[in-house]
């Protein structure tokens, strides 16, 4: 009997050991947080802030708004340099606080001044008689971005755009509250609320157009694009007496225009109300030579174009290129000669590259023009032209910038994630688009090739998700996988690689959490009083 009573008292000690594990701890006071509503806006929006877990002493708290990102513990003017001191309120006896702040159009109470645009903030919470950063809510300033912003007509725009709602269709791109089509890109927003688009600037005058893009829950957000004027002549070059075309875009509305040849005025004509006019000249009597040919509206608006008189073989390319202001991938680039043998055929080719760009036929005076879209690798390329007989060289420059190296977003540092991993980085543009993504994974921060476990390359979208077949092994927190991604553009240059990113991988046991993980031990728990009673009964039995 008295066994009995031993083997009850430890399998009561056992159960009431594993209840003590198994009960949470009383949860400890909540920490200062604060909530936006809205999360996203515009410049002079009502954004309301509801917080708690502030002091219920009356200290006041301070609310800022920054375009810089920093952590609970920093502080105003030490790490925040750039922000706005927006509101300031004492928390209720709760020390909960509910109030208001309208975005600012420009953040000046800082070391620095710089305006509010499109993109990501933050919101600050600290108490009036310290600095230390206490709460922190990131908020998004819908906005798009333009590149370029600046062009002739025809010119193709990206239109990248933040802080629209997560996952809708783009209603409408318009320009000047006329809507255009997307040429290429994104026609829907991502999970983020971003999208990068495209569009042609239609035939328009010069100076500033409002560029709209609006999702179907009619976010919408509006930026300027400024228009150039912009001359073509057609032929660019031949003899005396012959008829030359002259094209021109982007001046002002219904402007007299005056086409002058090397400073000669020799024809006339009035612009349309979109700014564009047709009219044509004949090559006057001048030695062979190249000459300006310009045209000038009343209003000021210019723009010039090339003319070669003359029966001497000519190459020329346009636009001309330099290491300064090189091609970049898609560049439509112009070809031309002069002098070749009439009606016959030009053959047209990239001589570094060993590509044929095109097979042409001259016109009876031996001229002929073409048009090809840059590519190849970076540096200088050598074009030749070939009529069988003569053979002329011109050469462009193709940029060699690289592309920014990726920001990582997802997972952050040293967390916890699945063994198929969900990896997420910020999307980066170049002129010479469009850029793919290599992502690698390895087991040390140095990505020693033995230590690579995983490696994508030719990635077109900024977050990647490994297959079942690419699942992680379980890992330790203190022996984290490491990650990082480099962007290439269209023309092969190359990123630096990201900052390392790192997590590792929870097993089946250590993942268990909350009723689960209770449950598990209560199973336990009822196993071990069912041993030892049975182990009780036992030794009564012998």
């Amino acid at each position: 009997m008295k066994r009995i009573k031993i083997f009850r008292i430890l399998a009561l000690a056992a159960i009431l050991s594993l209840l003590v594990i198994a009960i949470p701890a009383s949860p400890a006071l909540a920490a200062e947080s604060i909530d936006l509503s809205p999360s996203t806006g515009e410049v002079g929006d009502k954004i309301d802030i509801d917080g708690s877990g502030f002091k219920t002493d009356g200290t006041r708290v301070y609310i800022y708004f920054s375009n810089q990102e920093w952590d609970v513990g920093d502080e105003i003017d030490d790490d925040v340099t750039v922000y706005q001191l927006v509101k300031k309120r004492t928390p209720d006896v709760n020390g909960e606080i509910d109030t208001y702040f309208y975005v600012p159009e420009i953040l000046d109470d800082g070391d620095d001044d710089e305006d509010v645009v499109g993109g990501y903030y933050y919101v600050y919470v600290t108490y009036g008689d310290n600095d230390d950063i206490e709460a922190i809510e990131e908020f998004t300033i819908r906005g798009i971005e333009l590149s370029p912003d600046e062009g002739t007509v025809d010119t193709e725009v990206e239109i990248t755009g933040i802080g629209f709602t997560k996952s809708k269709d783009i209603r409408y791109i318009e320009y000047d509250d006329e809507e255009v089509d997307i040429e290429s890109g994104d026609d829907e927003t991502d999970r983020h609320g971003e999208f990068i688009s495209s569009i042609l600037i239609p035939e328009s005058i010069a100076g500033e157009h409002t560029i709209t893009v609006r999702d179907e829950s009619n976010k919408e957000a509006s930026t300027t694009f400024t228009v150039d004027p912009e001359m073509t002549v057609t032929p660019i070059s031949g003899t005396k007496g012959d008829t030359v075309a002259v094209t021109g875009t982007g001046f002002g509305d219904e402007e007299d225009v005056a086409i002058a040849f090397n400073n000669v005025t020799v024809a006339t004509n009035t612009t349309d109300q979109d700014g564009s006019f047709t009219a044509s000249f004949i090559v006057p009597d001048v030695a062979a030579a190249i000459y300006d040919v310009d045209a000038e509206d009343d209003d000021n608006n210019d723009a010039e174009a090339q003319f070669t008189v003359g029966i001497a073989t000519i190459l020329t390319i346009s636009p001309v290129t330099t290491q300064a202001s090189p091609a970049h991938a898609g560049m439509n680039i112009a070809v031309s000669g002069l002098g070749f043998r009439a009606s016959s055929a030009i053959t047209v080719t990239d001589l570094t590259s060993g590509l044929l760009i095109v097979t042409t036929i001259s016109s009876a005076d031996g001229v002929f023009q073409t048009t090809f879209e840059a590519a190849g690798a970076a540096g200088e390329h050598v074009i030749t032209a070939s009529d069988g007989t003569s053979t002329l060289q011109v050469s462009f420059i193709m940029e060699s910038q690289p592309p920014s190296a990726p920001a990582l977003l997802l997972p952050e540092a040293a967390t916890k994630v699945e063994a198929r991993v969900s990896l997420d980085w910020e999307t980066v543009t170049d002129d010479s688009s469009p850029v793919t993504y290599t992502l690698q994974i390895a087991t040390d921060d140095d990505f020693a090739p033995a230590s690579i476990l995983l490696e994508k390359e030719g990635l077109t979208k900024s977050e990647y998700t490994t297959t079942e077949a690419e699942k992680l092994s379980s890992t330790k927190e203190e022996a984290p996988y490491y990650w990082r991604v480099k962007a290439i553009d269209a023309i092969s240059n190359e990123s630096e690689w990201s900052t390392p990113g790192s997590f590792y991988v929870g097993g089946i046991f250590f993942s268990l959490t909350g009723w689960v993980l209770y449950a598990v031990m209560g199973v336990g728990g009822l196993a071990l009083l069912g041993l030892g009673y049975w182990l009780g009964r036992r030794t009564t039995y012998y």
